[in-house]
Parts: structure tokens; sequence; C-alpha cells
């Protein structure tokens, strides 16, 4: 009996870890963030991409951050991100291929969280994500009043679960455009807590 008993805890424990370890090599990403009107290269911008997995559930699909790079546009407006390989112990997970893209400069509608103004090449439409091996244009309009400005600040994108630490150059930005409208900046301590 004890035999039996170990036999099905050895095949339940196999079965239970079986495609607990993922990986996947997203990349490379490459594009340039310019002004929409004029076409001007945007030096500075953030540009952050997440990845998630997702996994099957009684209500639908779940989604659960994986990781995140970020860097920042050079003086044309370009950037451009190697091939990066994520590998992570989850169990029963998927890996989603669409990457989640945020892209914000202060004094710019953010992408793509300003709906009603950015939008990038592909096919000259908003999209929340990148593809990969395809040269992106995004176009930001510039922001003219202190209002606008103000209501950007709630545009901005953070892909789901992504840890503040994951972001650092975005939650940067978002502080310095804080400032720039007369709120409050984030404080170090409290934007490296909250999740």
């Amino acid at each position: 009996m004890q035999k039996w008993i170990c036999l099905i805890l050895l095949i339940a424990t196999s079965i239970s870890l079986c495609g607990c370890t993922i990986t996947h090599k997203f990349g490379p990403f490459m594009g340039k963030v310019v002004e929409a009107e004029t076409g001007t290269p945007i030096e500075g911008a953030v540009v952050l991409i997440g990845f998630h997995t997702k996994s099957s559930s009684v209500g639908g699909w779940v989604w659960r951050f994986a990781d995140a790079i970020e860097t920042l546009t050079d003086a044309e407006g370009n950037f451009r991100f190697q091939p990066k390989r994520v590998t992570l112990f989850r169990g029963m997970s998927l890996w989603d291929k669409q990457c989640q893209i945020s892209i914000f400069k202060p004094g710019y509608a953010a992408y793509p969280g300003s709906m009603r103004a950015s939008y990038s090449s592909l096919e000259k439409k908003h999209s929340m994500f990148i593809p990969e091996n395809e040269h992106i244009i995004y176009f930001l309009p510039k922001l003219m009043t202190l209002k606008e400005r103000k209501d950007n600040l709630g545009d901005i994108e953070h892909p789901a679960g992504i840890a503040n630490e994951r972001m650092p150059n975005l939650r940067r930005l978002e502080s310095e455009e804080r400032v720039n409208v007369g709120l409050k900046p984030f404080s170090e301590k409290i934007w490296r807590t909250e999740e």
C-alpha cells in the first residue's frame, strides 16, 4: 500500500512540475519617436516594453507580468532593443507573444495611452503592442496647454503587474512632468515600494 501511495505522489509531482520552466526569446524591437506635426525626432523619450505570460482559468485567460526592458531614444529619435531571452519558473503558463509598449516624454502625448492623439506607422493606427523585427515610427503630438499636460499624466501606460523598479526612466520622467505642471514629484521611497 505504501508503495502505491509513493508512486501516486511521484506521478502527481511529475505532472505538476511539467512545464514549470518556460523560456522565450523576444525581439529585436526597433523604431523611431517623432513629433506628430513636424516629424522632428524626439530625443530622450522613454520606451518601455513589457513581457507577460498567460494561463487558462475558469474565467478565461489570466496575464501575469514576466519582465520588462526600457531605453531612451537617441538624438535622432531612434531606439533599438537587442533580442531578450526571458526564462521563468511558472507552471501551466504560456508566453504572450504580444509585447506591450509604452512611450513617454514630458510635454508630448503618451503612447499608447493618449488615444486621441498619438499613433504609429503600424497601418497608421494605435496599438499597445510592438511587433518584433519591424521598424515602427511613433508620432507623439506636442501638448500645448498645462491642462493637456496634466491630463496626459493619467494616459501613461504601465504594463500590468510591473514593479516600479523595472521602469526607472519612465518613473523619473513622470516625476519631472509632475513638477513641470505644478504637482508634487513621486518620492523615490514611494515609487520604489509601490506595486
